[in-house]
C-alpha cells in the first residue's frame, strides 16, 4: 500500500511540475502570438460576415429565402465557440466544429445557385431530397463568378478538399487522430498541455477556412451586393487581415470596372500586394 501511495505522490508531484511549467509556456511570447493569431483570424472574419449581413439588409426577402445566408448567426456561434474551445485546449473538438462549417457552407451555396430565386422551404425539400450529405463533389458545381482567374479558381476547390479532409480526421476515429495523440502523450503533452505550435497550426487552419466561408457568402449575396461591400467598407480597411487572402483580393478586383476605381488601378494593385498573406495570415500577429 505505501509503494501506491508513492507512487501516485510521485506521479501527483510530477504533474504540478509540468502545470508550473505549461504556465511560463503560456505566458510565451510565442503561445501568445498563437492565441492572437487565432482571435485576429476570429473577429476579423465575424466582422466580414456582419457587415456582408447588413448589407443584405436591404433586400431582405431575398436574405431571408437563402440557406447560406440564413445561417451567418450559426457561423458566428461556431466562430466563439471554437475560441472557447482553443482556449481551454480543446484542439480536436474545435477541428470538429471546423468540419461542420466547411462542410455545411458549401452545400447551402450549391442549393442557393441550384433555386438562386426558390423559397427557403423549396431549398429546405431540396437540400434533404437532393443533396448526398456524404459527398463534397458539389464544390466543383459552385459558380465562384467573382474569382475570374481559372487557376484560383481550381487553386480554391483544391485547398477547400483538402481542409475538408484535414477537418474529417478528427470527426471520426482515425489512425492519424490516435498516433498523433499517442505522439503527444510521448512528449508529455495532455489536454490542458497544449503547445504554441499547437495553436498556430489550428490558426492557420482557421484563417484558410474562414477565407473559405467569406467566398461563399459572397457569392451568395449577389454581385450587387458585394460590390458595395467591398467597394465602401471593406477594401478600404487595410487592417482587416482577410484582404490579405488571394481569394477575397480576387474578389475585389472583380470590381476594377468600376468608375470609383478608373484612376487608382495601379495604387489597388499595389495595396493589394503589400496586404498579401507570405504565410498565410502570420504576419498579421503584429497588430
Amino acid at each position: 500500500m505505501d509503494d501506491i501511495h508513492s507512487m501516485l505522490s510521485k506521479i501527483q508531484a510530477e504533474r504540478e511540475a509540468k502545470i508550473t511549467e505549461h504556465k511560463k509556456h503560456l505566458e510565451s511570447d510565442e503561445y501568445q502570438n498563437s492565441l492572437k493569431l487565432i482571435e485576429v483570424v476570429t473577429f476579423d472574419f465575424i466582422k466580414g460576415m456582419k457587415s456582408c449581413s447588413f448589407y443584405c439588409s436591404h433586400g431582405a426577402e431575398f436574405r431571408d429565402n437563402s440557406l447560406s445566408l440564413s445561417h451567418i448567426d450559426d457561423y458566428f456561434m461556431s466562430a466563439i465557440m471554437i475560441v472557447a474551445m482553443l482556449k481551454e485546449g480543446g484542439l480536436n473538438p474545435a477541428k470538429r466544429e471546423i468540419r461542420y462549417l466547411i462542410d455545411s457552407s458549401m452545400r447551402y451555396l450549391y442549393v442557393d445557385q441550384k433555386l438562386w430565386r426558390g423559397k427557403l422551404s423549396e431549398k429546405l425539400v431540396y437540400f434533404d431530397k437532393k443533396i448526398d450529405k456524404s459527398n463534397i463533389k458539389y464544390i466543383h458545381d459552385i459558380d465562384l463568378h467573382m474569382i475570374g482567374n481559372q487557376d484560383l479558381k481550381k487553386s480554391f476547390c483544391s485547398e477547400y478538399t483538402q481542409n475538408y479532409y484535414k477537418a474529417c480526421e478528427y470527426v471520426h476515429a482515425s489512425t492519424k487522430q490516435i498516433e498523433e495523440r499517442f505522439s503527444l502523450y510521448e512528449q508529455g503533452i495532455t489536454i490542458g498541455l497544449e503547445r504554441a505550435e499547437q495553436l498556430q497550426e489550428v490558426a492557420e487552419l482557421l484563417s484558410e477556412v474562414y477565407s473559405t466561408l467569406l467566398v461563399f457568402t459572397f457569392h451568395a449575396s449577389g454581385v450587387s451586393t458585394i460590390g458595395d461591400l467591398m467597394l465602401d467598407t471593406l477594401s478600404p480597411q487595410d487592417d482587416w487581415v482577410y484582404n490579405g487572402n488571394k481569394y477575397i483580393a480576387e474578389i475585389d478586383r472583380h470590381f476594377d470596372y468600376k468608375h470609383e476605381r478608373k484612376d487608382v488601378l495601379q495604387e489597388l494593385e499595389a495595396t493589394r500586394s503589400a496586404r498579401a498573406w507570405p504565410n498565410k495570415a502570420l504576419q498579421r500577429t503584429s497588430r
